[in-house]
């Protein structure tokens, strides 16, 4: 076996990244794909949730668990995290806040997935020599 990395490795290990950069240029190709330069004007719709929830908090019954979608649970947890760490950013509230999420979400989130499939892909490979190896023995 060959120290190099396989074409199948580079196939997969360039994947995410192929496909990331071919639905962006997509969206950006789209004719209706317009940038946002404020937050959406909606009326409260009492069968969902619509941009007035965003704007002003929801008034509808929770369908999730109040740990995970409260003020006190993970998402308002999440909100206070990215609020604190756009003021590490910014002395503009909206502005950090905005900064913060692009780079959580934007930035570290895909780094670190990307990370793991490299990790994956990596182990995959050395399971699979392996398995060639004892295949190979009597």
């Amino acid at each position: 076996m060959g120290q190099g990395i396989t074409l199948r490795r580079r196939v997969l290990l360039g994947a995410p990244v192929v496909l990331l950069l071919a639905i962006f240029v997509y969206v950006v190709a789209t004719p209706s794909f317009t940038l946002r330069t404020h937050l959406p004007v909606e009326a409260l719709n009492p069968l969902r949730c619509t941009w007035f929830c965003h704007n002003h908090g929801c008034p509808h019954m929770a369908k999730l668990p109040a740990w995970l979608t409260s003020d006190a649970g993970l998402f308002g947890q999440t909100i206070k995290a990215l609020y604190g760490l756009g003021a590490s950013i910014s002395k503009t509230r909206g502005i950090g806040y905005g900064l913060a999420n692009l780079l959580v979400y934007c930035v570290l989130w895909p780094t670190v997935t990307y990370a793991l499939w490299t990790v994956v892909v990596g182990q995959g490979a050395t399971l699979r020599r392996e398995r060639a190896k004892k295949g190979s023995r009597p």
